[in-house]
């Protein structure tokens, strides 16, 4: 049985995730927006539907109309951008055979995300900040984190640490440990890696 704060882990995870502050598909500078995701929310949520129903010719087709899009999309975009669409495609062909070779870790995507594609992180490296969580009482750590906040240049990272100080205040609120919270915060970085695994060996 899963204690609260497990529980409220799992939600947080979840939020983080899905939180475009803290994650968010890699930025095509050239024409300042995000590069393109798999799969957008609508097309995720419908995926997910036929996935819970069992419905593997709905399925597979869902998949393979939004990969034909992506195909469509790379033939008329610059070469750095035709990269990405290829990591996609692959990504794509992964989640297809996933269906029967690894439809537990499928669930567990379906149950994390709300759209679905490669991820980038837009913290900077949390070690310091694990540290400190481990070693000072919350007061501390909050200051530390403002001090951070207040230096730190890059708007899209400030926004980043400003909403992982609001995930570590909750976090605290539960009763969490203080090493619970700094491996948490440690490894944000890694949740990265919850979309990797998917893909085929």
């Amino acid at each position: 049985m899963m204690t609260t704060t497990e529980n409220t882990l799992d939600s947080l995870i979840k939020r983080i995730l899905n939180d475009p502050e803290i994650f968010e598909s890699p930025f095509d500078k050239t024409v300042k927006t995000p590069m393109p995701l798999l799969f957008p929310k609508e097309t995720w949520e419908e995926l997910k539907a036929t996935f819970e129903k069992g419905d593997y010719i709905a399925f597979n087709s869902l998949v393979d109309n939004r990969l034909q899009s992506l195909r469509h999309e790379a033939q008329i975009s610059p070469t750095h951008r035709k990269e990405h669409i290829g990591k996609l495609l692959s990504l794509g062909e992964s989640i297809k055979t996933a269906y029967y070779t690894k439809h537990n870790l499928l669930t567990q995507l379906f149950s994390l995300f709300e759209s679905f594609g490669l991820l980038k992180c837009n913290l900077p490296d949390m070690e310091d900040y694990g540290e400190v969580i481990e070693n000072h009482p919350q007061p501390i750590v909050e200051q530390f984190f403002l001090y951070k906040i207040n230096k730190e240049r890059e708007g899209y990272r400030k926004r980043a640490l400003k909403k992982t100080l609001d995930y570590v205040k909750e976090l605290y609120a539960i009763k969490t440990s203080a090493l619970e919270i700094a491996f948490f915060i440690r490894k944000l970085e890694s949740l990265t890696e919850f979309v990797e695994v998917i893909k085929n060996e």
